[in-house]
């Protein structure tokens, strides 16, 4: 029997309106020097997340997106502003290279605002800093809010996984959150099975299936469905349901199409994977809901 409606709660997605914020990522000669970047230079808001039957948007979590990186609760407080025609949460950013001293400071501006987690982009010079010892001190003190971190990095570097292992262990109630399915490609895929066949073994893991769009540097193109059942299908043998979660990446994915396309692909290709309903239940809104709506 066709479900009547599907309930989507969209864990990775991102709106901002230009004039508000200072966004120097988006500027258009500051990098990423993305072909496509034109796309993403313009407003978006809760308002441009609509979704048609048979989909329902019950709920959202905004990803910091660099309103200001040195104020960064300056974010949090025009996102509680804007109006949300559902449920959302905000994860804000937080600067774990900054001294020890600046990152307090930073997390305790934050507080008041009651945001789900904090994140930091471990790429590139930044991969350094998920190996900083300060690291676990700043954990602790997410661990203590009760806040959880998402980690942006290359999971299959085994420096990276073995790390976020270290920090599982350390602080055990601290939640992780994966970004982008930890960057996997092609080129790294066996790499970034081992990783997750270790992950898999710490409850407080998980991962957003999302960010397909920025394999092709900011090039309009074509969503890969074969890649992304791949990626799929060895997820779900590595971690239970209810540590995955997909995810949109809103509006970078409107390099591959529009949002409405992205849950119409996503149902789809997990039903022609052979994915239970319940299963696809939990990877569409209960995994989310239990761990930014709890």
């Amino acid at each position: 029997m066709r479900e009547a409606s599907l309930g989507i709660i969209d864990p990775h997605l991102h709106v901002w309106q230009l004039s508000a914020g200072d966004y120097h990522w988006l500027r258009p000669n500051n990098p990423p020097h993305w072909p496509e970047k034109a796309v993403l230079q313009q407003d978006f808001l809760p308002a441009d997340l609509a979704l048609q039957s048979p989909f329902r948007l019950l709920g959202a979590v905004h990803i910091e997106a660099g309103f200001n990186n040195q104020r960064p609760e300056q974010e949090l407080s025009w996102l509680n502003q804007q109006h949300w025609p559902f449920a959302y949460r905000s994860v804000a950013f937080l600067d774990c290279a900054a001294p020890l001293s600046e990152v307090e400071r930073m997390l305790q501006a934050l507080l008041p605002y009651q945001p789900a987690g904090v994140r930091h982009i471990f790429e590139g010079e930044d991969e350094a800093v998920l190996q900083r010892s300060e690291l676990e001190t700043i954990a602790g003190w997410l661990a203590q809010h009760q806040l959880l971190l998402e980690v942006q990095c290359d999971l299959s570097k085994a420096g990276n996984w073995q790390r976020l292992v270290e920090l599982a262990v350390k602080q055990p109630k601290l939640q992780l959150v994966l970004n982008h399915a930890g960057l996997v490609t092609p080129e790294r895929f066996s790499g970034w099975q081992q990783a997750l066949q270790q992950l898999g073994h710490y409850p407080t893991i998980s991962m957003k299936l999302s960010g397909w769009e920025m394999q092709q540097a900011g090039v309009a193109s074509s969503f890969d469905s074969r890649w992304f059942q791949r990626v799929l299908s060895a997820a779900l043998e590595l971690l239970p349901t209810d540590r995955l979660m997909l995810a949109s990446n809103f509006p970078l994915c409107l390099w591959q199409g529009s949002y409405q396309h992205l849950w119409q692909r996503y149902e789809q290709l997990c039903q022609q994977l052979g994915t239970s309903q319940a299963d696809r239940q939990w990877l569409r809104c209960q995994t989310a809901a239990q761990i930014y709506f709890k």
